[in-house]
Protein backbone atom coordinates (compact mmCIF):
# COMPACT_ATOMS: atom_id res chain seq x y z
CA UNK A 1 0.00 0.00 0.00
CA UNK A 2 2.40 2.25 1.18
CA UNK A 3 4.92 1.84 -2.04
CA UNK A 4 1.79 2.08 -4.39
CA UNK A 5 1.05 5.79 -2.76
CA UNK A 6 4.92 6.65 -3.16
CA UNK A 7 4.94 5.82 -6.54
CA UNK A 8 2.06 7.99 -7.46
CA UNK A 9 3.49 10.63 -5.38
CA UNK A 10 7.33 10.62 -7.13
CA UNK A 11 5.33 10.59 -10.34
CA UNK A 12 3.04 13.39 -9.60
CA UNK A 13 5.90 15.48 -8.58
CA UNK A 14 7.77 14.10 -12.46
CA UNK A 15 5.12 14.92 -14.76
CA UNK A 16 3.37 18.35 -13.05
CA UNK A 17 6.26 20.63 -14.57
CA UNK A 18 5.46 19.03 -17.95
CA UNK A 19 1.95 19.16 -17.78
CA UNK A 20 1.49 15.15 -18.09
CA UNK A 21 -1.56 13.35 -16.89
CA UNK A 22 -1.31 10.77 -14.06
CA UNK A 23 -3.51 8.06 -14.47
CA UNK A 24 -3.78 4.23 -13.22
CA UNK A 25 -5.68 1.14 -14.20
CA UNK A 26 -7.75 -0.08 -10.73
CA UNK A 27 -8.50 -3.47 -9.72
CA UNK A 28 -12.24 -4.45 -9.40
CA UNK A 29 -11.48 -7.08 -6.92
CA UNK A 30 -12.34 -5.72 -3.05
CA UNK A 31 -9.68 -8.10 -1.98
CA UNK A 32 -7.49 -6.05 -4.58
CA UNK A 33 -8.06 -2.60 -3.49
CA UNK A 34 -7.86 -3.96 0.25
CA UNK A 35 -4.51 -5.30 0.43
CA UNK A 36 -2.84 -2.63 -2.26
CA UNK A 37 -3.93 1.03 -2.53
CA UNK A 38 -4.59 1.88 1.10
CA UNK A 39 -5.45 5.62 1.21
CA UNK A 40 -7.74 5.89 -1.23
CA UNK A 41 -8.81 9.39 -0.45
CA UNK A 42 -5.12 10.75 -0.63
CA UNK A 43 -5.71 8.85 -4.74
CA UNK A 44 -7.97 11.70 -5.32
CA UNK A 45 -5.13 14.40 -5.12
CA UNK A 46 -2.92 12.14 -6.76
CA UNK A 47 -4.08 11.29 -9.82
CA UNK A 48 -6.39 13.07 -13.01
CA UNK A 49 -8.61 9.99 -13.10
CA UNK A 50 -8.91 6.01 -12.33
CA UNK A 51 -9.69 3.50 -14.56
CA UNK A 52 -11.88 0.63 -13.16
CA UNK A 53 -11.19 -2.76 -14.65
CA UNK A 54 -14.55 -3.92 -14.32
CA UNK A 55 -14.57 -7.20 -16.12
CA UNK A 56 -12.51 -10.17 -16.25
CA UNK A 57 -14.67 -11.04 -13.46
CA UNK A 58 -15.17 -14.35 -14.44
CA UNK A 59 -13.11 -16.42 -17.10
CA UNK A 60 -11.32 -19.33 -18.27
CA UNK A 61 -9.49 -19.83 -15.31
CA UNK A 62 -12.34 -21.18 -13.33
CA UNK A 63 -14.23 -24.23 -14.55
CA UNK A 64 -17.66 -22.59 -14.02
CA UNK A 65 -20.13 -20.97 -17.09
CA UNK A 66 -20.29 -17.38 -15.76
CA UNK A 67 -20.19 -13.89 -17.55
CA UNK A 68 -16.88 -11.63 -18.24
CA UNK A 69 -18.73 -8.28 -16.42
CA UNK A 70 -22.00 -8.84 -15.07
CA UNK A 71 -23.85 -5.63 -13.92
CA UNK A 72 -25.44 -7.32 -10.81
CA UNK A 73 -24.84 -10.30 -8.67
CA UNK A 74 -28.33 -12.67 -8.99
CA UNK A 75 -30.37 -13.44 -6.04
CA UNK A 76 -28.67 -17.54 -6.68
CA UNK A 77 -25.46 -16.38 -6.08
CA UNK A 78 -25.50 -16.62 -2.11
CA UNK A 79 -22.37 -17.39 0.03
CA UNK A 80 -23.81 -20.94 -0.25
CA UNK A 81 -22.61 -21.37 -3.87
CA UNK A 82 -19.93 -19.48 -3.30
CA UNK A 83 -18.77 -22.14 -0.72
CA UNK A 84 -19.99 -25.01 -3.52
CA UNK A 85 -17.88 -23.31 -6.25
CA UNK A 86 -15.15 -21.96 -4.78
CA UNK A 87 -15.61 -18.33 -6.06
CA UNK A 88 -16.69 -15.27 -5.55
CA UNK A 89 -20.15 -13.77 -7.33
CA UNK A 90 -21.24 -11.59 -4.33
CA UNK A 91 -18.71 -8.71 -4.75
CA UNK A 92 -17.25 -9.86 -8.36
CA UNK A 93 -19.76 -7.26 -10.11
CA UNK A 94 -19.33 -4.09 -11.45
CA UNK A 95 -22.15 -2.84 -9.35
CA UNK A 96 -20.31 -3.42 -5.77
CA UNK A 97 -17.06 -2.22 -7.51
CA UNK A 98 -18.06 0.89 -8.40
CA UNK A 99 -20.02 1.41 -4.81
CA UNK A 100 -17.06 -0.16 -2.72
CA UNK A 101 -14.70 2.40 -4.66
CA UNK A 102 -17.11 5.17 -3.22
CA UNK A 103 -17.46 3.87 0.11
CA UNK A 104 -13.43 4.03 0.22
CA UNK A 105 -13.58 7.73 -0.85
CA UNK A 106 -12.86 7.43 -4.65
CA UNK A 107 -14.75 10.77 -5.60
CA UNK A 108 -17.12 10.10 -8.78
CA UNK A 109 -15.28 12.85 -10.78
CA UNK A 110 -12.08 10.67 -10.68
CA UNK A 111 -13.37 7.55 -11.30
CA UNK A 112 -13.81 6.36 -14.86
CA UNK A 113 -15.75 2.77 -15.43
CA UNK A 114 -14.38 0.02 -17.78
CA UNK A 115 -16.63 -1.67 -20.58
CA UNK A 116 -15.36 -4.60 -22.12
CA UNK A 117 -15.69 -5.39 -25.77
CA UNK A 118 -14.85 -8.82 -25.40
CA UNK A 119 -16.09 -11.75 -23.88
CA UNK A 120 -14.81 -14.71 -21.76
CA UNK A 121 -15.63 -18.36 -23.08
CA UNK A 122 -16.05 -21.99 -21.80
CA UNK A 123 -15.34 -25.33 -23.24
CA UNK A 124 -18.65 -27.15 -22.44
CA UNK A 125 -18.37 -30.34 -20.28
CA UNK A 126 -21.53 -31.75 -22.57
CA UNK A 127 -23.76 -29.93 -24.66
CA UNK A 128 -26.68 -29.97 -22.35
CA UNK A 129 -24.58 -28.41 -19.95
CA UNK A 130 -24.90 -24.85 -20.66
CA UNK A 131 -26.43 -22.98 -18.15
CA UNK A 132 -24.56 -19.78 -15.55
CA UNK A 133 -22.95 -21.90 -12.77
CA UNK A 134 -22.98 -25.22 -14.93
CA UNK A 135 -18.88 -26.75 -14.63
CA UNK A 136 -17.02 -26.70 -17.87
CA UNK A 137 -13.72 -28.17 -19.12
CA UNK A 138 -11.95 -25.02 -19.40
CA UNK A 139 -11.58 -22.29 -21.74
CA UNK A 140 -12.33 -22.13 -25.17
CA UNK A 141 -10.25 -22.39 -27.93
CA UNK A 142 -8.51 -19.48 -29.63
CA UNK A 143 -10.04 -16.89 -31.31
CA UNK A 144 -9.33 -16.78 -35.08
CA UNK A 145 -8.69 -13.23 -34.68
CA UNK A 146 -7.52 -12.28 -31.43
CA UNK A 147 -5.65 -15.77 -31.22
CA UNK A 148 -6.63 -16.00 -27.41
CA UNK A 149 -7.68 -19.31 -25.79
CA UNK A 150 -10.92 -18.64 -23.44
CA UNK A 151 -11.54 -15.18 -25.22
CA UNK A 152 -13.55 -14.05 -28.18
CA UNK A 153 -13.81 -10.32 -29.24
CA UNK A 154 -17.51 -9.04 -29.96
CA UNK A 155 -16.19 -9.04 -33.85
CA UNK A 156 -15.39 -13.04 -33.69
CA UNK A 157 -18.66 -14.11 -32.03
CA UNK A 158 -20.71 -12.00 -34.32
CA UNK A 159 -19.19 -13.11 -37.38
CA UNK A 160 -19.07 -17.37 -36.05
CA UNK A 161 -22.74 -17.17 -35.29
CA UNK A 162 -23.84 -15.38 -38.76
CA UNK A 163 -21.23 -18.37 -40.20
CA UNK A 164 -23.42 -20.67 -38.47
CA UNK A 165 -26.62 -19.04 -37.10
CA UNK A 166 -29.08 -22.53 -36.30
CA UNK A 167 -25.92 -23.91 -34.05
CA UNK A 168 -26.36 -20.64 -31.72
CA UNK A 169 -28.19 -19.90 -29.00
CA UNK A 170 -28.11 -16.27 -27.31
CA UNK A 171 -29.87 -15.90 -24.18
CA UNK A 172 -30.11 -12.39 -21.90
CA UNK A 173 -29.40 -12.67 -17.80
CA UNK A 174 -32.16 -10.09 -16.28
CA UNK A 175 -29.51 -9.36 -13.23
CA UNK A 176 -25.97 -9.75 -15.36
CA UNK A 177 -27.89 -7.38 -17.54
CA UNK A 178 -25.81 -8.73 -20.46
CA UNK A 179 -26.05 -11.68 -22.84
CA UNK A 180 -24.33 -15.27 -23.65
CA UNK A 181 -24.52 -17.52 -26.07
CA UNK A 182 -23.79 -20.91 -26.48
CA UNK A 183 -22.91 -24.22 -28.84
CA UNK A 184 -22.96 -27.69 -28.51
CA UNK A 185 -19.02 -27.22 -27.51
CA UNK A 186 -18.24 -23.52 -26.14
CA UNK A 187 -19.83 -20.88 -23.97
CA UNK A 188 -19.03 -17.25 -24.13
CA UNK A 189 -20.03 -14.37 -22.19
CA UNK A 190 -20.14 -11.33 -24.23
CA UNK A 191 -21.23 -7.60 -24.22
CA UNK A 192 -23.47 -6.35 -27.34
CA UNK A 193 -25.39 -2.60 -28.06
CA UNK A 194 -27.54 -3.47 -25.94
CA UNK A 195 -25.55 -4.58 -22.49
CA UNK A 196 -23.78 -1.58 -23.38
CA UNK A 197 -26.39 0.38 -23.21
CA UNK A 198 -26.21 -0.90 -19.85
CA UNK A 199 -23.57 -0.28 -18.40
CA UNK A 200 -23.05 3.11 -19.80
CA UNK A 201 -26.95 4.85 -18.15
CA UNK A 202 -25.36 3.03 -14.88
CA UNK A 203 -21.92 4.99 -14.80
CA UNK A 204 -24.19 8.07 -16.00
CA UNK A 205 -26.66 7.55 -12.82
CA UNK A 206 -24.02 6.97 -10.74
CA UNK A 207 -22.79 10.66 -11.98
CA UNK A 208 -19.18 8.84 -12.85
CA UNK A 209 -16.18 10.66 -15.07
CA UNK A 210 -16.80 8.61 -17.96
CA UNK A 211 -16.14 5.12 -19.54
CA UNK A 212 -13.21 3.82 -21.03
CA UNK A 213 -13.42 0.48 -23.48
CA UNK A 214 -11.22 -2.43 -23.94
CA UNK A 215 -10.51 -2.78 -26.89
CA UNK A 216 -11.56 -0.95 -29.55
CA UNK A 217 -9.58 -3.88 -31.83
CA UNK A 218 -12.40 -6.57 -30.47
CA UNK A 219 -15.29 -4.23 -31.95
CA UNK A 220 -17.02 -5.18 -36.12
CA UNK A 221 -14.24 -2.55 -37.20
CA UNK A 222 -14.92 -3.74 -40.51
CA UNK A 223 -18.88 -3.76 -40.00
CA UNK A 224 -19.28 -7.90 -41.12
CA UNK A 225 -21.93 -8.12 -38.77
CA UNK A 226 -24.71 -6.04 -40.26
CA UNK A 227 -24.52 -2.92 -37.60
CA UNK A 228 -22.07 -0.80 -39.16
CA UNK A 229 -18.89 -0.13 -38.20
CA UNK A 230 -17.66 0.12 -34.70
CA UNK A 231 -21.08 -0.48 -32.98
CA UNK A 232 -20.18 -1.00 -29.95
CA UNK A 233 -17.91 2.12 -29.70
CA UNK A 234 -20.73 4.35 -31.60
CA UNK A 235 -23.48 3.31 -28.75
CA UNK A 236 -20.65 4.30 -25.59
CA UNK A 237 -20.30 8.01 -27.61
CA UNK A 238 -23.80 8.49 -28.17
CA UNK A 239 -24.91 7.96 -24.99
CA UNK A 240 -21.90 9.53 -23.40
CA UNK A 241 -21.05 12.56 -25.95
CA UNK A 242 -23.82 12.39 -28.66
CA UNK A 243 -27.77 12.81 -29.59
CA UNK A 244 -28.15 9.66 -26.31
CA UNK A 245 -26.55 12.28 -23.93
CA UNK A 246 -29.51 12.10 -21.50
CA UNK A 247 -30.66 8.67 -22.09
CA UNK A 248 -30.45 6.58 -19.17
CA UNK A 249 -32.51 3.76 -21.18
CA UNK A 250 -30.68 0.18 -20.72
CA UNK A 251 -31.65 -1.41 -23.30
CA UNK A 252 -31.05 -5.94 -22.51
CA UNK A 253 -34.22 -7.63 -23.61
CA UNK A 254 -36.85 -6.23 -26.17
CA UNK A 255 -40.01 -5.54 -24.30
CA UNK A 256 -43.15 -3.82 -25.81
CA UNK A 257 -44.92 -4.28 -22.45
CA UNK A 258 -42.94 -4.29 -19.36
CA UNK A 259 -43.82 -7.31 -16.76
CA UNK A 260 -44.99 -6.43 -13.57
CA UNK A 261 -41.95 -7.01 -10.68
CA UNK A 262 -41.43 -10.15 -9.36
CA UNK A 263 -40.29 -11.91 -6.39
CA UNK A 264 -37.00 -13.69 -6.46
CA UNK A 265 -36.28 -16.74 -4.15
CA UNK A 266 -33.99 -15.09 -2.53
CA UNK A 267 -33.43 -10.88 -1.98
CA UNK A 268 -30.10 -9.56 -4.46
CA UNK A 269 -27.53 -8.28 -1.83
CA UNK A 270 -26.57 -5.07 -3.40
CA UNK A 271 -24.62 -2.49 -1.51
CA UNK A 272 -26.66 1.07 -1.29
CA UNK A 273 -26.39 3.42 -4.46
CA UNK A 274 -25.90 6.76 -5.08
CA UNK A 275 -29.37 9.08 -5.59
CA UNK A 276 -29.24 11.17 -8.44
CA UNK A 277 -27.23 14.29 -8.18
CA UNK A 278 -30.23 16.27 -8.92
CA UNK A 279 -32.94 15.46 -6.96
CA UNK A 280 -36.71 15.55 -8.63
CA UNK A 281 -39.61 17.37 -7.61
CA UNK A 282 -42.06 15.17 -6.15
CA UNK A 283 -45.35 14.74 -7.52
CA UNK A 284 -48.60 12.43 -6.51
CA UNK A 285 -49.08 9.33 -7.92
CA UNK A 286 -51.40 6.26 -8.42
CA UNK A 287 -49.64 3.60 -8.85
CA UNK A 288 -50.60 0.88 -6.25
CA UNK A 289 -47.76 -0.23 -4.00
CA UNK A 290 -45.17 1.16 -5.40
CA UNK A 291 -43.87 4.60 -4.44
CA UNK A 292 -42.87 7.05 -6.72
CA UNK A 293 -40.80 10.35 -7.71
CA UNK A 294 -41.33 12.62 -10.75
CA UNK A 295 -39.81 15.30 -12.66
CA UNK A 296 -39.69 17.34 -15.77
CA UNK A 297 -37.43 14.39 -17.83
CA UNK A 298 -33.64 15.88 -17.82
CA UNK A 299 -32.87 11.96 -19.40
CA UNK A 300 -33.94 10.90 -23.21
CA UNK A 301 -37.43 9.04 -23.26
CA UNK A 302 -38.26 7.81 -26.71
CA UNK A 303 -41.79 6.29 -26.58
CA UNK A 304 -44.51 5.68 -23.32
CA UNK A 305 -43.34 2.95 -21.51
CA UNK A 306 -41.18 1.26 -18.85
CA UNK A 307 -37.35 0.37 -18.67
CA UNK A 308 -34.98 -0.78 -15.97
CA UNK A 309 -33.35 1.53 -13.56
CA UNK A 310 -29.67 1.43 -14.50
CA UNK A 311 -28.13 1.38 -10.93
CA UNK A 312 -30.86 0.30 -8.53
CA UNK A 313 -32.49 -3.44 -9.09
CA UNK A 314 -35.10 -2.44 -7.09
CA UNK A 315 -36.57 0.32 -8.91
CA UNK A 316 -37.87 0.87 -12.69
CA UNK A 317 -38.72 4.02 -14.85
CA UNK A 318 -41.34 5.11 -16.71
CA UNK A 319 -41.87 7.77 -19.34
CA UNK A 320 -45.10 9.19 -19.68
CA UNK A 321 -46.17 11.90 -22.42
CA UNK A 322 -47.82 14.38 -20.87
CA UNK A 323 -49.91 16.70 -23.68
CA UNK A 324 -48.96 19.93 -23.60
CA UNK A 325 -46.21 19.94 -21.52
CA UNK A 326 -43.42 17.47 -22.58
CA UNK A 327 -41.78 13.89 -21.62
CA UNK A 328 -41.84 13.17 -17.88
CA UNK A 329 -39.72 10.33 -15.97
CA UNK A 330 -41.29 8.82 -13.40
CA UNK A 331 -38.51 7.14 -10.52
CA UNK A 332 -40.79 4.12 -9.46
CA UNK A 333 -39.64 1.78 -6.27
CA UNK A 334 -40.61 -1.66 -6.74
CA UNK A 335 -42.96 -3.06 -3.50
CA UNK A 336 -41.10 -4.80 -0.87
CA UNK A 337 -38.92 -7.67 -1.06
CA UNK A 338 -39.35 -7.46 -4.72
CA UNK A 339 -36.63 -6.51 -7.95
CA UNK A 340 -37.29 -5.72 -11.17
CA UNK A 341 -36.55 -8.64 -13.58
CA UNK A 342 -36.69 -8.31 -17.43
CA UNK A 343 -38.14 -10.54 -19.94
CA UNK A 344 -39.10 -11.37 -23.03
Amino acid sequence: KSNFLKLLKELREAFDPHGYLLTAALSPGKQTMDAAYGDVPLMNELLDWGNVMTYDYHGGWEDILGHNAPLYSRPDETEELERKLHTNYRTFNVNYTVNYYLSLGLKKEKMVMGVPFYGRGWTLMSKDKHNLHDIAKGMSPEGFIGGEAGVLGYNELCQLELKDPSQWHNEYDPYYRAPYAYNDEIFIGYEDVDSISCKIAFLKSMGLSGGMVWALENDDFRSKCGGGKNPLMNKVHRMLNGDEIKSLECKFAPTPTPPPPTTPTTQPTTPPTTPPTTPPTTKPTTQGTTSSVTSSVDYWCSRDGYMPHPSDPHKYFQCEWIPGTGWYLHDRTCPDHTTWVQKD
